[in-house]
C-alpha cells in the first residue's frame, strides 16, 4: 500500500470540496444500501463534517499505523451506539471507493483503488475488532 499515494489521492478528492465529497459518498451510501440509511441522524450535515474530518485524519496517518490505532478504537467503540455492525463495514467501503474513483477521474487507476481498498480493508479491521471487545467487555460488566 503506497501512503504517500493515497494521501495525494485525498488531497486531489478534497479539491472538490468536503461537502461535495461528503454528500457523494452519503448519497451512494443511502441508494444503494437504504438499510444503512436507518443509522444516520435525518440531518446529515454535521454527520458530513465528522466524516471528511475522520477520514482525513486517518489518511494523515495511514503511514503511522500506531499512532492510529487509538483513534480507531474511539471510532470503532462509538460507532456501536449507532446500531453499527461488521456487516454494515463492506457497503461503507464499497461507497468509500465509489467516492474516490469518481472524484479521482482519470487518476483513478487500478493500483490506487487497490491501495484505498486494502486501506480500508486494515482500518475497518480494527474498528470492527475495537467493537467486538468493547462489546464483550460490556457484556462481562453487565454478567457482573
Amino acid at each position: 500500500m503506497d501512503a504517500g499515494g493515497l494521501k495525494a489521492s485525498w488531497t486531489r478528492v478534497c479539491g472538490a470540496g468536503a461537502d461535495a465529497v461528503a454528500l457523494f459518498f452519503y448519497s451512494h451510501l443511502s441508494l444503494c444500501h437504504p438499510q444503512i440509511r436507518d443509522l444516520f441522524p435525518v440531518s446529515m450535515a454535521g454527520q458530513r463534517d465528522k466524516f471528511v474530518s475522520a477520514l482525513g485524519r486517518i489518511v494523515a496517518s495511514v503511514d503511522h499505523a500506531d499512532s492510529l490505532a487509538p483513534f480507531l478504537v474511539h471510532l470503532g467503540t462509538g460507532h456501536l451506539r449507532f446500531g453499527a455492525r461488521p456487516e454494515h463495514y463492506p457497503p461503507v467501503g464499497e461507497s468509500l471507493i465509489a467516492t474516490l474513483a469518481h472524484f479521482e477521474n482519470d487518476n483513478w487507476t487500478p493500483q490506487l483503488a487497490a491501495d484505498w481498498f486494502a486501506a480500508y480493508q486494515q482500518i475497518a479491521a480494527q474498528m470492527i475488532d475495537a467493537a467486538a471487545r468493547a462489546s464483550t467487555n460490556a457484556a462481562v460488566e453487565d454478567a457482573r
